[in-house]
């Protein structure tokens, strides 16, 4: 789980200071205040860390990547050359594993880790972004165990040669080295391993979807990648039901499709769900049938409204992706009626308590919160499992607020109307109403 992020001059973030981040965190703010782009470096750092050809220190993307930033001018706080970029984050490593590499000399090593510390500070230089110093530990704040600047790389708490120092040239913003077995090699690699192991775990569903098809192909993959438009959702499902997956670890859970069927019918949307295939077996094809109501017919999902389709690669994910999990939202049940984009909020607390999942989402949504705020009070889910954020945008520049809710779901500083002012509304039209029927009493 990623406990806290931190940028500067990214974007429209002079400085976002220490962004705390909980199991379920929610980011809520006008348009372009700022709140996107503080998932978006998550993202930026992971398709650097799945970038197998190194052509830069950190890849700001292209048509196909999680986020397409441009250039380092585009990316930088007021398009100003001359600042830098800076990036922090901490983490817990819930997937912890050995780490084995093998030198030269066939000796293997091992070292574990479950949570680190990064800072990476990146500048321009002669029209090519550089790495200026990029720090680890266990904690920052406790002390860095490897600093690297200007091509040499210390090591403060370490008893290497060279009083702790050595020349090591990086391949990209977290670390990568082309080569080495020297144990200063094998520390550094420690932490670029547990880099990406964190990122691997890291997933992304924007708030565009895949257009819903009448026939999905499979050729009996089992997906491992998920993109942002939900398009390998039913490669997922296919996979999982071949596999016999079920929603979670527990000795009660039951397989993901059926889970998958119990929110579409509690969510109104569906009253069964199932994927076949179509009558050629040869071809690979399969087909989405829904069964909206008990007494209708099925359909495709091609022929069903695009709310279903929208929601349902979130739904196929949550139960898909391994437990303990990050998973980036951005405005979920954007398509969706109030009452659906309520139970969001179900699901989202559903699979933080059982699945283990950590969920940074983006929303505008009302209902979600308030369903959020209402689940506080039940103790379905605990206040200090959540974080709550509003971003503001002054003059070009971001800043952030964190939302003081107390155990009963009561927010104390939520920004006046940033929903609408409903009672000034119905007032507003009561009053209309009075004048326009003394208008017509007096004709």
């Amino acid at each position: 789980m990623i406990t806290h992020i931190r940028m500067k001059n990214f974007k429209s973030w002079k400085d976002s200071g220490e962004v705390k981040l909980a199991p379920l965190t929610g980011f809520f703010g006008t348009n372009s205040s700022g709140k996107s782009s503080l998932l978006q470096m998550l993202l930026l750092l992971k398709q650097t860390a799945e970038r197998k050809d190194v052509e830069e220190v950190i890849f700001f993307g292209d048509e196909s990547s999680y986020v397409n930033l441009g250039d380092f001018r585009e990316v930088v706080h007021g398009h100003k050359l001359v600042v830098p970029l800076v990036f922090e984050f901490q983490c817990q490593l819930t997937h912890l594993r050995s780490l084995i590499k093998i030198p030269e000399d066939g000796s293997p090593w091992e070292q574990l880790m479950d949570q680190f510390a990064y800072e990476s500070i990146i500048r321009v230089e002669n029209g090519k972004s550089i790495m200026e110093r990029l720090s680890y530990g266990h904690s920052l704040r406790g002390g860095a165990k490897i600093v690297w600047s200007e091509g040499r790389a210390s090591f403060p708490s370490s008893t290497l040669s060279n009083n702790g120092e050595i020349n090591i040239q990086l391949e990209n913003c977290y670390g990568r080295v082309a080569s080495g077995t020297t144990e200063s090699v094998k520390v550094l690699q420690k932490y670029v391993s547990a880099f990406e192991e964190l990122f691997s775990h890291v997933f992304y569903l924007g708030p565009t979807r895949a257009h819903p098809q009448r026939y999905y192909h499979w050729e009996g993959a089992h997906p491992k990648m998920i993109d942002q438009w939900g398009s390998g959702a039913i490669d997922s499902i296919l996979s999982a039901g071949v596999r016999k997956l079920k929603s979670s670890n527990k000795e009660d859970a039951i397989l993901i499709e059926d889970r998958i069927s119990e929110w579409l019918q509690r969510m109104e949307l569906a009253y069964t769900f199932r994927v076949i295939p179509t009558v050629s077996l040869d071809d690979r094809n399969y087909e989405v049938r829904i069964q909206k109501s008990p007494n209708s017919a099925e359909v495709t999902l091609a022929d069903m409204g695009y709310g279903l389709a929208d929601v349902l690669p979130m739904l196929i994910y949550f139960y898909y992706v391994d437990e303990g999990s990050t998973f980036i939202l951005e405005q979920p049940g954007i398509h969706l009626h109030p009452m659906v984009q309520a139970q969001v909020a179900d699901l989202l607390i559903e699979v933080v308590n059982e699945r283990n999942l950590q969920i940074l989402v983006e929303s505008h949504s009302e209902h979600l919160l308030n369903r959020l705020q209402r689940r506080i009070a039940e103790e379905k889910i605990g206040v200090e499992k959540t974080a709550l954020y509003f971003c503001r945008n002054n003059e070009g520049v971001s800043n952030i607020e964190h939302l003081k809710m107390d155990e009963f779901g009561n927010i104390s500083n939520w920004p006046e109307n940033f929903f609408g002012n409903e009672m000034g509304e119905l007032f507003a039209r009561a009053e209309a109403e009075m004048e326009r029927r003394k208008k017509t009493e007096g004709e």
